[in-house]
């Protein structure tokens, strides 16, 4: 292959992953409105995941998932799990006034907020269609009030994320649009663009 070629073929794959990393995400706010009763149809416990103890219990150390949230509680976020006797049921995680980075799928402008935002969720998936996706942002959202009962509070997902209806019905409204460019390079820092349109329609949910 000539340099010309190689050069071509790198700047069509710097391109291509360029475009593989924009994000277009719903913003969400909580409404105010605390749900007291569980949304979840099954016993579960609650545990804070705040130390690198913690995430070891709860995710053991496999170094895909320890790195991560190792880096996380450096950055400030914290964690929080629904489990039944230790085996991890679902799990999110929270932006706090603290943190001092944001998530690596939010804007950097977000820790100059002084708000909460809630991210990185999921349910394992034996667990799944228990309701337990909108258990945990209610758990964390009532660990943030305890907090500061004043505090704001933010979520996000993808605009053809069906997580949109969960969230919607867990008490949080509309908030605007996220368009966030990520860029990296093997041994590069990462470089992220990001606009906030806190005024913008929501596109229609995912079927």
């Amino acid at each position: 292959m000539s340099l010309v070629s190689k050069a071509k073929h790198t700047t069509q794959d710097l391109t291509s992953k360029a475009k593989n990393a924009k994000l277009d995400l719903a913003a969400y706010k909580f409404a105010g409105e605390f749900p007291e009763e569980s949304y979840a149809s099954i016993d579960t416990e609650r545990a804070v995941v705040d130390d690198r103890a913690s995430v070891r219990r709860f995710f053991g150390d496999d170094p895909t998932w320890r790195d991560r949230y190792f880096e996380y509680l450096e950055d400030g976020h914290v964690g929080m799990v629904l489990h039944d006797d230790g085996e991890v049921m679902s799990y999110g995680w929270t932006l706090t006034p603290e943190s001092v980075r944001a998530p690596r799928a939010l804007p950097d402008t977000i820790v100059e907020e002084d708000c909460y935002w809630l991210f990185d969720a999921g349910t394992e998936p034996e667990y799944r269609g228990n309701g337990l996706f909108k258990e945990i942002n209610r758990a964390r959202t009532e660990w943030i009030l305890e907090r500061d009962p004043d505090a704001t509070i933010y979520t996000d997902t993808g605009v053809d994320n069906v997580a949109r209806y969960g969230i919607e019905s867990s008490q949080f409204e509309p908030h605007g649009t996220i368009s966030l460019v990520r860029f990296e390079l093997p041994g590069t820092p990462l470089l992220k663009w990001s606009r906030w349109d806190r005024d913008a329609e929501h596109p229609p949910k995912p079927e």
